[in-house]
């Protein structure tokens, strides 16, 4: 049955959307007591809504038995469409709303590049299936995306990064620093040293992604200042195809700790120290300000920090 249809012979100016609640509370409860205790109600306040509901809607819609009252065919039919405009109220009409992430139906939008859906998506994804059965989560890749305008236009819920570049007017949250290394198969001539040189680094070929962490413009930098420059570099959209041609050549290459980590568990890789200081990246997530009070954004904003920020 279509709740909405119920009344469009009537002036819905004439329906007092109070009686809607009572109507929830009982078929939930089947109880008048239990339901006057819920809305704060008296029993006897609860008892002549209910008849202001039976003459709206033309049916008894409860009857007293010796098990409480039991709804009619029509109580029963209304009772998932009353309870589904209840919550839509609650969560797209009432000022900043409510989020019960165990009942909600939700798809949320993240942004992540390459190094982030690889070693962060996991965690989350798991951290809102536990938390939120009915709720799933959608890839946003880096490529092609305008960040700030798509978080605007709501379609990113989430942009989680290093994105220096996005106006002062987003929100944001610090989550944690990102640190680099080196990367080598586990047979380089370099993985045998103890600490890898400023020349032996700039000598020695190197696959490059470029991405918005800016760390490769830093290197660029400090070599520059020392009088040096890398000669025999692959440069590759994606951090993803790293490991593949460490193994095709005697290759090193600079990557987030975190992902180098990842790589390093299947025995095949070792991990350098960089021969100079490099600053880390810091890892935010950033929410435009529409979504601020927004219930189930805040939601998927405390999960995420839960799981990703530093203690």
């Amino acid at each position: 049955m279509n709740f909405n249809s119920e009344f469009d012979a009537m002036d819905i100016r004439s329906v007092d959307l109070n009686l809607l609640p009572v109507l929830d509370a009982l078929l939930r409860h089947r109880s008048v007591t239990l339901s006057a205790h819920e809305l704060s109600m008296s029993q006897s306040a609860l008892s002549a809504a209910l008849g202001r509901l039976r003459l709206l809607l033309g049916d008894q819609l409860f009857v007293r038995t010796g098990h409480g009252l039991l709804p009619t065919p029509r109580a029963d039919a209304l009772a998932e469409p009353v309870a589904e405009l209840l919550r839509q109220v609650r969560e797209q009409v009432l000022p900043g709303g409510t989020f019960d992430p165990r009942t909600a139906r939700r798809n949320f939008h993240v942004l992540l590049s390459d190094v982030g859906a690889y070693v962060l998506l996991p965690r989350l994804v798991r951290a809102v299936r536990q938390r939120a059965p009915g709720v799933s989560l959608t890839l946003r890749p880096l490529a092609g995306a305008a960040i700030a305008e798509d978080l605007a236009a709501g379609k990113i819920d989430l942009a989680i990064g290093a994105y220096p570049g996005l106006p002062d007017t987003l929100y944001q949250r610090r989550l944690f620093e990102r640190y680099f290394v080196c990367l080598v198969q586990r047979n380089h001539p370099l993985a045998k040293g103890k600490r890898l040189s400023l020349r032996a680094f700039a000598d020695v070929p190197q696959l490059v992604v470029r991405m918005t962490s800016g760390i490769q413009e830093r290197i660029d930098e400090e070599l520059h200042r020392h009088g040096l420059q890398r000669r025999d570099v692959l440069e590759l959209p994606s951090y993803l195809m790293v490991p593949p041609l460490l193994e095709a050549g005697d290759f090193l290459a600079v990557l987030p700790g975190q992902l180098s980590d990842a790589f390093a568990r299947s025995g095949r890789y070792t991990a350098l120290d960089l021969p100079f200081d490099v600053p880390p990246s810091i890892i935010h997530m950033h929410w435009h300000r529409r979504f601020q009070e927004d219930a189930a954004s805040a939601w998927l904003r405390a999960v995420v920090a839960e799981e990703l920020a530093d203690k």
